[in-house]
């Protein structure tokens, strides 16, 4: 289900540069953003793409687990401050929504099960919430 929130993510976030310009709220832009990043970290890709991270940051002399969690807790309120100071959905904060699940997944190290758990809840959060739309 994750593959099939991701792809529907990335064709509403296409849709939302591309064609639907009064739809492009910060706020909406946000959520898709955030549902996309969930939904990537809980696939294969997301698990490739997040130990590649994990290799480019173990080539710094500290621990590649101790930089994810000085970014994550950097990010996090970089990024609401991002959103609520400008209103607008700026490249580096999606980039940053991005990076966060695989972030958190590679800071969680002996607990990335719990990691993998809240985006499973936040990718089923928005599958359950697509498949009520499509339900009527």
């Amino acid at each position: 289900m994750a593959w099939l929130l991701l792809i529907f993510s990335t064709g509403l976030l296409v849709l939302l540069h591309k064609k639907w310009k009064k739809w492009k709220k910060w706020w909406v832009v946000g959520i898709v953003t955030a549902l996309f990043a969930s939904s990537l970290a809980s696939t294969e890709l997301g698990g490739w793409l997040a130990g590649l991270l994990r290799s480019l940051l173990n080539l710094l002399p500290v621990s590649g687990a101790l930089v994810a969690a000085v970014l994550v807790l950097l990010l996090v309120p970089a990024v609401v401050y991002g959103f609520v100071h400008d209103r607008k959905a700026d490249k580096w904060e999606m980039t940053a929504l991005i990076l966060l699940p695989l972030l958190f997944i590679i800071a969680s190290g002996p607990v990335a099960a719990h990691g993998g758990d809240l985006t499973d809840a936040i990718t089923g959060f928005g599958s359950n919430g697509l498949g009520y739309l499509v339900s009527g």
